[in-house]
């Protein structure tokens, strides 16, 4: 299945949003960053990588049968489409980031669920775009088993320039 260069981008602004750190007392250790964090932080540096998108890669952040599911349509099932899918959109865009932090995140009591708010910036063809992305990845056994997003068109407000309104 093949996903689209937004929603797969939605997917690692969520992982780096969960990076914000507060200065650190002498002597603590940061705290790590949750399973969404993660995946996005390698994943905008895989983007920038020949080689950076590969099964085994995912197998890192995702369950074997983890679904990314963008505005209701599943549009990538297990780790070989979920690699397969984000190789295509790499060759065919010059960039994709997904801002981090976020602009909102948090857990489910459970812990089993991460909530997030955020922006993914590409340029395709020499287009700049940005998709505001709202929703939540399941998390079982430390690792991503969905990711459930909604996507929308949210250009940045050309009179700052400024991708994070």
């Amino acid at each position: 299945m093949k996903c689209s260069l937004f929603a797969t981008s939605a997917l690692i602004v969520l992982a780096a949003a969960a990076l914000t750190q507060t200065p650190l007392a002498a002597g603590a250790t940061a705290p790590k960053p949750d399973p969404l964090v993660a995946m996005f932080v390698w994943w905008n540096a895989a983007y920038r990588q020949k080689d950076g998108f590969t099964a085994e890669a995912f197998s890192r952040y995702f369950t074997p049968d983890a679904v990314m599911r963008i505005n209701g349509k599943d549009r990538c099932k297990g780790l070989e489409d979920l690699a397969s899918h984000f190789r295509d959109i790499q060759a065919k865009s010059e960039m994709v980031v997904i801002d981090l932090p976020f602009i909102d995140e948090f857990t489910s009591a459970g812990g089993d669920r991460i909530f997030t708010h955020h922006f993914v910036r590409a340029r395709e063809h020499g287009e700049e775009s940005r998709e505001r992305v709202m929703g939540y990845a399941s998390i079982r056994g430390g690792k991503i088993s969905l990711i459930n997003f909604v996507s929308v068109p949210d250009p940045a407000p050309a009179s700052t320039g400024n991708a994070r309104k």
